[in-house]
């Protein structure tokens, strides 16, 4: 996927400019010595920091946080989905029989467009997605089963067969049912490409997960930055540039730290209430919806983390490897509302002294867990019944996850 389209696009600034950037806002970091909290100077090779006050150092850094704003969810407007989980708000004007032709939004009207390939685009919708549209194009209800291409098209009609392309003015489709044809972009609602065509390249090397105030989701590599802009590379193609003022969060991934949604739990136990089993789910909650808790800045919508319902217990083998445990933790925003739940994170089978946790319930928003594991072999997370038994006891575990000592070494090189 990447290699068809790595040379072919301009840098990509999303400063227009001439435009005078304020100082970069403050941002809460979650580095392998623990938080801490500052505005950006610079980032340079390793993730390494430089902040108001000393420099973290390269392979430390976990997560930045923008202070006092939540975490937005994916944008409700058109959007172009890539085939590795990236979605970017914007319009899609077009393109030829190799690439869809893609303004991001908040590059403004006047921008050097995307153009991005055929085989890197997972979906992508002219109108805004309906409001109960997945995450995941693969579960999109009008794809179909997933192996052939589809157009939904704004009378909610769907096509299933080949798209050969786009011009400005259409889209090049054909079907074993009906001749070939050019669907006018007017009457065209979103498109789901064939997944068995993509062609993902996996990072391997240390980078970085951007979100943005849009709710745009960004994978970036070659990540740098001074004190006004963050740069970064994407799999798609374009040299991004962002002002800090845009971002809400950025995690780095393949770093010190690594999601319990990527682990498999040793043990696991459900124990429905009554005859109805809510099984435990990783990066979405027990019912299948985006991860959200609500916090001081309102409701944040986190990608990755655990569901879990009550009552659930999930161990999960350690072996003295890391250094710490870290979590938001409470009940779900939308599904949670009237829930009341126990919950209970132990080492080595020891219950650990948060008090806060204890009894779940919507005035206790989002509760910060920050657990030394040093000297532990297993971590017990177990959500229980509260005093009205299971009902909504909808308990997310957002951005749960691992840290251990840094992979990158002292001067090490980000890719």
């Amino acid at each position: 996927m990447v290699s068809a389209l790595v040379w072919l696009l301009p840098v990509l600034a999303l400063v227009p400019p001439g435009t005078v950037v304020p100082a970069a806002p403050a941002f809460e970091a979650s580095t392998v010595a623990g938080t801490a909290v500052g505005r950006v100077k610079s980032l340079s090779g390793g993730f390494a920091i430089v902040w108001d006050d000393p420099a973290t150092p390269p392979g430390e850094l976990v997560a930045l946080r923008r202070v006092g704003r939540a975490i937005p969810a994916r944008p409700r407007e058109p959007v172009v989905v890539l085939a590795n989980g990236d979605v970017v708000a914007g319009a899609t004007l077009g393109g030829d029989a190799n690439r869809v032709t893609f303004r991001p939004r908040i590059l403004g009207p006047r921008a050097e467009p995307w153009a991005v390939p055929l085989t890197a685009v997972a979906a992508a919708w002219l109108d805004a997605p309906d409001a109960d549209t997945p995450a995941e194009p693969g579960r999109y209800s009008w794809a179909g089963d997933g192996k052939r291409d589809a157009i939904l098209l704004r009378t909610r009609d769907v096509l299933r067969g080949g798209i050969d392309g786009l011009t400005p003015e259409g889209v090049r489709f054909k079907s074993a049912d009906r001749p070939a044809e050019v669907v006018p972009l007017g009457r065209v609602a979103a498109l789901a490409f064939d997944p068995t065509l993509a062609r993902v390249r996996k990072v391997k090397t240390v980078h970085a997960r951007v979100v943005l105030a849009d709710g745009s989701r960004l994978t970036l590599t070659q990540v740098s930055a001074d004190a006004a802009t963050l740069t970064g590379v994407s799999p798609a193609g374009p040299r991004v540039e962002v002002g800090w003022a845009e971002v809400v969060a950025l995690d780095v991934l393949n770093g010190p730290a690594t999601s319990l949604a990527d682990l498999t739990p040793k043990a696991a136990e459900v124990t429905p209430f009554t005859g109805l089993s809510w099984p435990w789910r990783a990066d979405r909650s027990v019912r299948g919806e985006p991860l959200r808790l609500r916090g001081e800045s309102g409701v944040s919508t986190f990608d990755r983390g655990l569901g879990l319902h009550s009552r659930t217990r999930l161990t999960y083998d350690l072996a003295g490897k890391y250094r710490r445990f870290e979590a938001g933790v409470g009940l779900d925003a939308a599904t949670g509302r009237r829930g009341a739940a126990d919950v209970t994170i132990l080492l080595d089978g020891k219950p650990a002294p948060l008090d806060s946790l204890r009894r779940l319930s919507a005035a206790t928003g989002t509760v910060p867990v920050s657990l030394d594991t040093t000297s532990a072999t297993e971590l017990t997370l177990l959500v229980d019944y509260g005093p009205g038994g299971d009902a909504q006891d909808d308990v997310n575990f957002a951005d749960a996850r691992l840290i251990e000592s840094p992979k990158i070494p002292a001067g090490g090189a980000n890719p």
